[in-house]
């Protein structure tokens, strides 16, 4: 019942004002864009020319597709991923703690809750940038080719949500930019590595494939590949689609607590 109340509590402080904080960011990004494009683009393409056209010429195909073409979902996923992981932890622990950003704008009738939806906006908006660019060059280069793949935008925002809430989380308990090692170590590559981008989860040992149910990306890339691939099976889609709303929501409040009690004393 108190959690309920938190949460309508949270609803209700929101405003427009979220969109104040992501325009003040992204006029930010303007004037340092080229490093972050070169980070947050040109990155999951080397992975998807090195893996798909190195490695690929020694695998002839998995589940009756060429490798670079069965990795292309999963690289999307996971780039998006990386994005919105980067800019809502150093980005987020940057404006909250080295330069008081957040205390600023709290001088102003701008709540914490529209804070931290402004920087999961953005952060979002990053991950967008990043997903979409090697969705494009997956299409141009003919590796994405199903009708069903229009709605791989929408997956990616949804990632994009999810990991932005789950990295600003991250980002309310970190003492310093040296936390996010373990956070980038332990659960985003650990997430890169078996959540299925490179190889079927079902070749995993039965114990692991437990351990990977529970990774946020494994359902992203399995709905990705789902839609790139165009065979829809509508229970899936919708019981995974479920999970990710779910892990969305339950990272997004919760960093709305846990960023407002590190905050406001």
């Amino acid at each position: 019942m108190e959690l309920l109340k938190k949460i309508n509590k949270t609803n209700s402080n929101l405003s427009r004002s979220l969109f104040t904080v992501f325009y003040r960011n992204y006029l930010v990004w303007l004037k340092y864009y080229k490093p972050g494009i070169i980070g947050d683009i040109l990155e999951p393409l080397l992975y998807l020319a090195a893996l798909g056209f190195g490695i690929g010429r020694f695998i002839h195909n998995i589940n009756g597709v060429s490798y670079v073409k069965y990795i292309v979902p999963g690289i999307i996923a996971s780039s998006s991923m990386y994005a919105a992981a980067f800019e809502s932890t150093f980005g987020a622990y940057t404006r909250m703690v080295t330069n008081g950003i957040y205390q600023a704008i709290l001088l102003t009738p701008i709540g914490i809750e529209d804070i931290v939806s402004g920087e999961i906006l953005w952060g979002t908006a990053k991950a967008f940038m990043s997903g979409t660019a090697v969705l494009i060059i997956g299409a141009v280069f003919g590796w994405i080719m199903s009708p069903a793949a229009i709605i791989i935008p929408v997956v990616i925002l949804l990632n994009g949500i999810l990991f932005s809430s789950l990295s600003v989380l991250i980002t309310s308990f970190s003492p310093s930019y040296d936390f996010f090692s373990y956070y980038f170590t332990i659960a985003i590559s650990t997430m890169f590595l078996f959540s299925g981008v490179f190889y079927p989860v079902s070749s995993l040992p039965q114990a692991i494939r437990y351990f990977v149910y529970i990774m946020p990306l494994f359902y992203t890339v399995s709905i990705m590949r789902m839609l790139d691939e165009g065979k829809i099976h509508p229970v899936l889609l919708f019981s995974y689609l479920s999970v990710i709303i779910l892990f969305a929501l339950i990272f997004f409040y919760a960093s709305v607590y846990f960023i407002k009690k590190r905050v406001i004393k």
